[in-house]
């Protein structure tokens, strides 16, 4: 084999071999920066897992709340129209003390409750707002993934 074939030769192995790094290389860095912006995207995605979560409870226990001080409300207005009732619509002198404590007590239940309930349509904004997060985050992974051509589940 002569000389000159054997320059080509080992030029052509040269170029191949610098062509195979260069090629595998770069496959390796887009595999490894879509696997890099998937778990930043899970990390995110788990914190806000526990954003709505944790908002979800909080709402279970303030409409339980607001629930229980409605049922009291319910009982204060029964009791206030039942003095009423005692004389066509004017409660009789004898029970006014005891009537206007009760009426007060209900006046000052309904403002909390009023209260309570537009802070509760608050959190429901910001818990939908948390939801929705999170399934934004769960469908970027799932494009990034697809993407990729990796099948999710």
């Amino acid at each position: 084999m002569s000389s000159t074939l054997r320059i080509v030769l080992a030029g052509l192995l040269l170029i191949s071999t610098v062509y195979i790094f260069v090629v595998g290389t770069r496959g390796f860095r887009e595999r490894q920066s879509i696997t890099n912006e998937v778990n930043e995207l899970r990390d995110q995605l788990y914190r806000a897992r526990i954003t709505s979560d944790r908002c979800r409870s909080s709402l279970t226990t303030s409409e339980s709340s607001l629930q229980t001080l409605t049922t009291r409300i319910d009982s204060l207005r029964a009791r206030v129209d039942s003095f009423e009732a005692l004389g066509n619509g004017q409660v009789p002198a004898v029970n006014y003390d005891e009537y206007l404590l009760i009426f007060n007590s209900y006046n000052d239940s309904v403002s909390v409750w009023e209260t309570r309930s537009e802070r509760l349509l608050n959190a429901e904004a910001s818990c939908r707002d948390s939801i929705e997060e999170h399934n934004t985050l769960s469908d970027s992974i799932q494009t990034i993934l697809l993407n990729a051509g990796i099948e999710t589940s």
